[in-house]
């Protein structure tokens, strides 16, 4: 089974029982990564039987592939309606509830499928309306931009929060190869920054596994390392944005996605590089910045978090147990009093949410756990294991250079004061336990 991770035509429509004890499935019936894969898209859905679709798009993707599919739907008499997202005033379209409230306002009783026409934002805002109103959900990317094409759950902004609510799955992906080359440099680096994160994402998950006996797959892991190892190998390819590069990385991107679709849930492919893009993108929602690309944001937040890895990794034990031995004679720990005093500091009018997440409500079961620093200790070469697979902080900066990446905060618009602070209150983002949160007791 494990030899099969790398194909991604091996998992679809699949439902079995892993090694890892858990039964998976992958309920996606067709992925078309190819020169010409938007004309298939009419005769499939008159396969399935769709009768019509809503066509989603925004202005840009409109342009880029949304006006070409209304006419392969036209000449295959196939009924699409077409719903273009407005920008809010400052230009921006994010998947919050403005945008949810006006996809909802066109899907019609007669629409049978939703087609997401774009990137990220339109994706997980198709994803969530076609899951609330039980309509099949078919992809379209436009940019190669972001692994959760194929992904079961849906980032959406509520309330100023960054929550991932569990959705579902596209039916079907059709990735045409013409319309992705053209994409802007930006979007294709923004792709491999997301694809670059899952050398921190996977060995916080790891970590997880080794300190709290978290469920783990292999295969899942496996399968996310494999779109991984196709991005880098391919590295040159995609910066120069060849159909061959684009393939690759939209392979890779793919791979992710239904890593996250076998497990249920995003760990493989997200962990504390996320946390620090998410608390990035909240504060700058907060604060009326214009928004940055996702992937540019996971890609030098990974560089981040590569860098506490390296800092780990250089304890032998004795010295972890020394740094523990400190934290804890001067009070310096995470007891959950102090955590929720961090959250109130760090998020603000968003706290409670964030308080929520992480267990931490008045009259909840204590989050408290009196035998990690011990545990941490034990276990300390497993955790060493862990953190030395991560690449050096400056080989993934230099592999986002090769594409034409942000590699630095400065490069991307984050300061200094913004990084400092989301390194001391990212880690709350989600309830998951990362190389940040380790740091804690380092």
């Amino acid at each position: 089974m494990i030899e099969q991770a790398g194909r991604i035509e091996s998992w679809l429509g699949k439902r079995f029982i892993c090694d890892c004890g858990k039964e998976h499935s992958a309920p996606i019936h067709k992925v078309v990564i190819e020169r010409g894969a938007l004309a298939e898209l009419a005769p499939y859905a008159q396969e399935r039987g769709y009768s019509e679709l809503l066509v989603v798009a925004d202005r840009h993707t409109l342009e880029a592939a949304g006006r070409e599919l209304l006419q392969l739907c036209e000449a295959a008499q196939l009924k699409a309606r077409l719903c273009v997202l407005a920008e809010d005033e400052h230009g921006e379209l994010a998947a919050d509830e403005r945008v949810i409230v006006q996809l909802m306002l066109h899907v019609t009783p007669s629409a049978q499928a939703i087609v997401a026409v774009g990137s990220g934002t339109i994706h997980d805002t198709v994803r969530f309306v076609a899951h609330r109103t039980n309509r099949a959900f078919l992809s379209v990317p436009t940019a190669p931009s972001v692994d959760g094409f194929a992904s079961v759950g849906a980032p959406l902004i509520v309330g100023g929060f960054k929550q991932t609510i569990p959705a579902m799955p596209p039916e079907a992906i059709f990735a045409d190869l013409a319309i992705l080359a053209k994409s802007p440099q930006a979007m294709i680096a923004a792709g491999f920054g997301d694809m670059l994160g899952k050398y921190t994402s996977l060995a916080d998950w790891q970590l997880g596994q080794v300190l709290f006996g978290e469920p783990y797959c292999e295969l899942a892991a496996e399968m996310t390392r494999q779109g991984l190892a196709l991005c880098v190998d391919h590295a040159e390819d995609i910066a120069a944005g060849t159909e061959l590069g684009v393939r690759k990385l939209m392979e890779g991107l793919t791979l992710s996605g239904i890593s996250m679709l076998l497990v249920g849930n995003s760990r493989p492919a997200s962990g504390g590089e996320h946390h620090l893009s998410h608390y990035w993108e909240m504060r700058f929602i907060q604060e009326r910045r214009r928004a940055l690309l996702h992937g540019a944001k996971v890609g030098v937040a990974a560089v981040k978090m590569a860098a506490l890895y390296e800092s780990a990794a250089s304890l032998t034990k004795e010295a972890a147990a020394e740094a523990i031995a400190a934290k804890q004679a001067s009070g310096d720990v995470p007891t959950p009093e102090r955590m929720y005093a961090q959250i109130q500091k760090g998020y603000g009018t968003i706290a409670d949410q964030v308080v929520a997440e992480n267990g931490l409500e008045a009259g909840s079961a204590s989050s408290w756990d009196e035998e990690l620093p011990q545990r941490i200790i034990e276990r300390w070469d497993a955790v060493h294991t862990v953190c030395r697979s991560v690449p050096s902080a400056a080989v993934l900066a230099e592999a986002l250079q090769r594409v034409g990446g942000p590699t630095t905060i400065e490069e991307l618009g984050v300061e200094e004061e913004l990084l400092q602070e989301s390194l001391q209150y990212a880690m709350y983002v989600r309830n998951r336990y990362t190389i940040m949160r380790l740091g804690q007791w380092l």
